[in-house]
């Protein structure tokens, strides 16, 4: 692992001690190596000091390459003529990372998500796999399939907006618990014992908390955008997702309402869910030695 902001004799933060990675201070620019870098960091990239390095970016999220796309354009835009200074002279101008302009450096790409592989094709990038990631083993020892459940319903405020708040308001006699201000084991433990996860927030990615959900024996009822909107990557029941520009707040509360009303029924819908996300470490040790090759752990 090398550390582009953290430099020192031990740059690796706290809470990545324990994965026990080695690290280094320097890349060797040499053709046999390459640089795996997220969609948000990209200046690696266009550095002469890796002009040798193959590169290859890990699209955890297309929005937030879009998002980062802009500010970098938005820091540019009152610049004369700055695109073309710097496609003349990139050593001494920043290259905007467009999509043209990575294919010009010809890139590779890992997608994390089916919505990342689906961006890709269309912007016709090299793909050379697809990566996902995994549950924290320390997530599991959380689960209490013990937790007497409870006609509780879960939201993550930050996530969430307008329609989410037209669903609360046409069902505020519903026990409504806002995910806020928690520490990962008050999280657990409302998880445990709720029966439904409500996420009509955009999904840049595979997101963590509606799996957690999952895993700790809630339904999950969640919106189209982003990677909701691929059955691959957010697998629901029929029922439990819904599209915001087209059905009504309504709808929601009548699926909330049966939810609760008819738990022990629907909670066996989201069961193949749940295995394909325990199967999540295996998937990922595979999908890296497809990518990579086997490497033998010490």
């Amino acid at each position: 692992m090398h550390y582009f902001y953290n430099k020192g004799e031990y740059p690796v933060h706290e809470s990545y001690q324990k994965y026990n990675l080695p690290h280094t201070n320097d890349v060797l620019n040499r053709n046999e190596n390459f640089i795996v870098t997220p969609e948000t960091y990209l200046d690696p990239i266009f550095d002469y000091k890796y002009v040798n390095v193959k590169k290859i970016i890990w699209w955890l999220s297309v929005t937030n390459y879009i998002i980062t796309l802009g500010y970098t354009k938005e820091e540019v835009r009152h610049k004369r003529f700055y695109a073309i200074k710097s496609f003349l002279n990139p050593k001494k101008y920043k290259t905007i990372p467009t999509i043209a302009a990575l294919k010009r450096k010809n890139v590779l790409s890992l997608a994390h998500s089916y919505f990342s592989v689906d961006f890709l094709i269309r912007n016709k990038m090299v793909v050379i796999g697809k990566i996902s990631d995994y549950m924290s083993e320390a997530f599991y020892q959380k689960v209490n399939a013990l937790t007497i459940k409870e006609d509780v319903i879960l939201y993550n405020p930050k996530k969430n907006g307008e329609y989410l708040d037209q669903v609360k308001a046409l069902s505020s006699e519903l026990n409504w618990k806002a995910l806020i201000d928690m520490s990962p084991e008050e999280v657990a433990l409302w998880m445990n014992k709720s029966k439904l996860y409500v996420d009509f927030g955009y999904h840049p990615g595979q997101e963590r908390m509606p799996r957690e959900a999952i895993l700790m024996g809630c339904c999950v009822i969640t919106g189209s955008r982003g990677s909701a909107g691929y059955y691959q990557d957010v697998p629901l029941p029929e029922g439990f997702k819904f599209d915001e520009t087209i059905d009504l707040p309504k709808k929601v509360v009548s699926q909330i309402k049966i939810t609760l009303d008819q738990f022990e029924d629907k909670i066996k819908h989201f069961e193949n869910y749940r295995k394909t996300i325990i199967a999540e470490r295996k998937n990922f040790d595979t999908a890296v030695e497809k990518v990579f090759g086997r490497v033998e752990k010490k």
